[in-house]
C-alpha cells in the first residue's frame, strides 16, 4: 500500500561511544553546511568556491540550455492556424460618427445630417473608477477643446435610438520641466565599466519603448512574428536573448520582477539542497497596498525628466489582477487606464460599436495611443510601456495576423526607434491550450520572448555584450536591472544592495548561473537534465496518487480546504525519473475535480516495497482554471491549485 507521507529526518541509534573519525566527519560536515549557507545570502549570483562532492548537487549546479529555434514541431504545425484572422470580414471603410481633430476639438461628420451627438471627458479617479466631465452637445462645427486624453462620444438617431458609443484617444501634451530626482546609484560593479561607449547627450537621452505581448514565448515568437522580428534584426540590429526564465506563475509576479525588481513569493530550493529565497514583498506590499513611491521603474524615469506612458488592453491589468490595489495616482505622465475602465464597463456594447466588426482589436488602441504619444513629444526623452494581454493569452493563433500589424507599426516609427532602446518581450509563455500540452509547450511556458534593439550609436560596443549574454540563463530581474542601468546613464561605478539581477548591457559576473543560484522556482527552471520515463503502469499510478495526496496536503497547509475541494486522482499522464538523483521524479497528472491538470516534482523512495514520497517542488496548473478558482481571489497566488467548492 502506498505511503505518501513526507519522510522524517533519519535518527541514528544511540551508542555509548562515538568513534573519533565520525566526530571529525560530523564537524567537517557542519562547517561545510555553514559555508554553503553563508555563500547564499547575497541577492546576486555568487561564485561558488566550495567543491561539490554530492552527485545530485553537482548535477543541479550545471545548466544545459536547449535550443529549439522557432519550435515548428509536427505537433505545433498540426495545431496551428496560421491564416486565422479575426478581422477577415470587418468593415474596412468604417469611420466613427464623430471626428477628433489635432487640436482636441470634436465635430459630427459632415455627411451625417440625422444624428444627435454629445461628448464628455473620461479621466482617472481611481484604479477602478473613472471621473466623467459634463456632456457637451456636438455639431458640424468644431467644439471647444477637450484637454483629457480620453473622450467618450454618444450619438442618437432622431427618434432617440443610440446608434454609436465611441471612445476617442488623444495625447494632450504636458509641458513638464526636466527635473532631477533622488535616484538610486547604478547596480553595476566597478569591474564592469562601459568603456568606449559614446557619452549620451545629457539634454536628450535616448527614449525607451517596452512592448510586452502577454503569454508569448521566445520560440513561439520566432514562428508567429517572423516579419516583425526580421525587420527588427535587419533594420535595428536587434538581439534575441533566448534563455530568459520567468520567475512567477502568471503576469503579476513577473511584472513585479520586471518593473519593480521585487520577488513576491518564496523560492523553495530544498530540491537543490540550498536555503529558500524569501520574498522581498508580502501581499500587503505588492497587492493590498498602493504601489506609488515603491520604485516603479517608469515612475523613476518620470522623476528624472522623461515623459512617460503606460497602456494596457485589459482593465484587470498586470498590477491589478485579480483584486490588487495598483496605484493611487497615475504612475506615468499619460496613463491609459481610464480608456480600459470605460470600455470594459459595458464590454459587449463597446465591442459592438468599437470592436472587430469595425476592424478594431484591444491592442489597436494601445498602439494608437503610443503613436500619438510619440508625435506629441518629438524632442523630449520618452519611456513607454504597452502591455497587450488579449492578443495571444487565450489563442496563440491570433499572433499570426498580429505580426503584420506590429511590423507596420515598427516600420512607421523606424526613425524614432533607431535612436531609442526598444524591448519586445513576453512575461511568460503560453500557459493553457493544446500547444501548452506538447513537449515544446512544456518548455515554452517558462521562456518568455525577449528582443532588444539599441540606439544605433551604441550598437558597436553593446551588441557583442548582448550576444554573449544571450547564451546564458537569465531572469526577469536581469531585465529590471537593465532598465535601471538606462535610468542611471550607464556610467555609475557601484552596485547598491537590493537588486536581484545584472544589467544585460554589462558582461555578467563570473560564476555559476543555474536555478540553484538564481531566484528561479525549480518548477519553472529552463535547465535541462536527462530523464528516464517510468513505463510500468502500477508504479505510474502509485506515484500519481502520491502526488495528488501531496497536493491535498498543500491545500491543508494553506488552510483553504473550507473553500477548495480535496482532489481525487484521475489519471497519471507522465512520470519521468531525473537521472543522477536520489529518486526525484517529474510528474504530470489529472484530477477528477475541475478536470484540473498539474505538474510537479517529488522524491520517491522504495522502502521494503512501500513507496515513500516527499514534496520537492510546488505544483503548476497546466490547464485553464478561470472562474473555478474565483473563491481564491483573496489569495491569488493559490488560485492555480484551487477548485472551488
Amino acid at each position: 500500500m502506498l505511503n505518501s507521507s513526507i519522510p522524517r529526518p533519519f535518527v541514528a541509534e544511540s551508542s555509548t561511544q562515538v568513534p573519533m573519525f565520525l566526530r571529525i566527519l560530523l564537524l567537517l560536515t557542519s562547517i561545510g553546511f555553514f559555508l554553503i549557507v553563508f555563500l547564499q545570502v547575497d541577492l546576486v549570483p555568487s561564485v561558488l568556491i566550495i567543491a561539490i562532492d554530492d552527485p545530485e548537487e553537482a548535477l543541479f549546479s550545471t545548466c544545459n540550455l536547449a535550443e529549439f529555434g522557432d519550435g515548428w514541431t509536427k505537433e505545433v504545425l498540426r495545431l496551428s492556424r496560421v491564416n486565422k484572422n479575426p478581422l477577415k470580414h470587418c468593415d474596412r471603410g468604417f469611420k466613427p460618427m464623430t471626428r477628433l481633430d489635432e487640436k482636441g476639438r470634436l465635430t459630427i461628420r459632415q455627411d451625417l445630417k440625422n444624428v444627435i451627438c454629445k461628448a464628455r471627458s473620461v479621466e482617472f479617479d481611481t484604479e477602478k473608477i473613472v471621473k466623467h466631465g459634463a456632456w457637451t452637445n456636438l455639431t458640424h462645427l468644431p467644439s471647444s477643446r477637450f484637454t483629457s486624453d480620453i473622450i467618450q462620444t454618444r450619438c442618437f438617431s432622431r427618434n432617440g435610438t443610440k446608434v454609436e458609443d465611441f471612445i476617442h484617444i488623444q495625447v494632450v501634451r504636458k509641458n513638464k520641466p526636466m527635473v532631477e530626482g533622488d535616484f538610486k546609484p547604478s547596480p553595476f560593479p566597478f569591474s564592469n565599466p562601459l568603456e568606449g561607449v559614446p557619452q549620451l547627450d545629457k539634454e536628450l537621452p535616448p527614449s525607451v519603448y517596452i512592448f510586452v505581448v502577454d503569454s508569448v514565448s521566445n520560440s513561439q515568437a520566432l514562428r508567429s512574428l517572423p516579419k516583425t522580428i526580421t525587420f527588427l534584426k535587419k533594420e535595428h540590429d536587434a538581439i534575441n536573448l533566448r534563455h530568459v526564465n520567468k520567475v512567477g506563475e502568471n503576469s503579476h509576479p513577473n511584472g513585479m520582477a520586471l518593473f519593480f525588481g521585487k520577488l513576491t513569493s518564496r523560492v523553495d530550493r530544498s530540491l537543490f539542497g540550498r536555503p529558500s529565497v524569501e520574498p522581498d514583498w508580502g501581499k500587503n506590499e505588492h497587492c493590498y497596498g498602493y504601489l506609488d513611491n515603491k520604485g516603479f521603474v517608469l515612475s523613476d524615469f518620470t522623476k528624472k525628466g522623461y515623459v512617460s506612458l503606460m497602456a494596457e488592453d485589459w482593465a484587470r491589468g498586470v498590477f491589478n489582477y485579480p483584486n490588487c490595489y495598483g496605484f493611487d495616482r497615475p504612475p506615468t505622465t499619460h496613463y491609459m487606464r481610464p480608456f480600459q475602465l470605460q470600455y470594459d464597463r459595458h464590454r459587449q456594447a463597446s465591442r459592438a460599436f468599437q470592436g472587430p466588426h469595425q476592424c478594431l482589436e484591444p491592442h489597436t488602441f494601445l498602439y494608437q495611443y503610443l503613436d500619438r504619444f510619440i508625435a506629441a513629444y518629438p524632442k523630449q526623452p520618452k519611456i513607454a510601456l504597452t502591455w497587450a494581454s488579449n492578443v495571444a493569452h487565450d489563442d496563440p493563433n491570433r499572433l499570426f495576423h498580429f505580426d503584420k500589424q506590429l511590423f507596420e507599426f515598427f516600420r512607421e516609427h523606424a526613425e524614432e526607434f533607431d535612436r531609442s532602446y526598444v524591448f519586445l518581450m513576453g512575461d511568460h509563455g503560453l500557459r493553457f491550450g493544446a500547444v501548452r500540452q506538447t513537449w515544446i509547450g512544456n518548455r515554452e511556458v517558462n521562456n518568455p520572448m525577449f528582443f532588444v534593439s539599441m540606439p544605433r550609436r551604441l550598437r558597436p560596443k553593446l551588441n557583442p555584450i548582448l550576444k554573449e549574454n544571450g547564451d546564458q540563463l537569465l531572469t526577469s530581474f536581469d531585465i529590471h536591472a537593465t532598465f535601471v542601468d538606462i535610468l542611471n546613464g550607464m556610467d555609475a561605478k557601484e552596485r547598491p544592495g537590493g537588486l536581484r539581477g545584472n544589467s544585460l548591457f554589462r558582461s555578467l559576473p563570473v560564476g555559476e548561473r543555474s536555478c540553484r543560484t538564481l531566484p528561479i522556482p525549480p518548477r519553472f527552471c529552463l535547465c535541462e537534465w536527462n530523464r528516464t520515463e517510468v513505463e510500468e503502469w502500477t508504479e505510474r499510478r502509485a506515484i500519481g496518487r502520491a502526488a495528488t495526496e501531496l497536493l491535498n496536503e498543500r491545500l491543508r497547509s494553506e488552510n483553504i480546504t473550507d473553500h477548495c475541494q480535496v482532489f481525487t486522482h484521475l489519471k497519471t499522464k507522465k512520470v519521468a525519473r531525473i537521472d543522477g538523483t536520489r529518486g526525484i521524479h517529474s510528474i504530470a497528472f489529472k484530477t477528477e475535480q475541475c478536470n484540473a491538470e498539474f505538474k510537479t516534482m517529488i522524491r520517491v523512495k522504495n522502502h521494503n516495497g512501500t513507496l515513500i514520497t516527499s514534496f520537492v517542488s510546488d505544483f503548476t496548473r497546466t490547464n485553464s482554471y478561470g472562474k473555478t478558482a474565483e473563491c481564491m481571489n483573496w489569495r491569488p497566488e493559490l488560485r492555480p491549485i484551487c477548485c472551488c467548492k
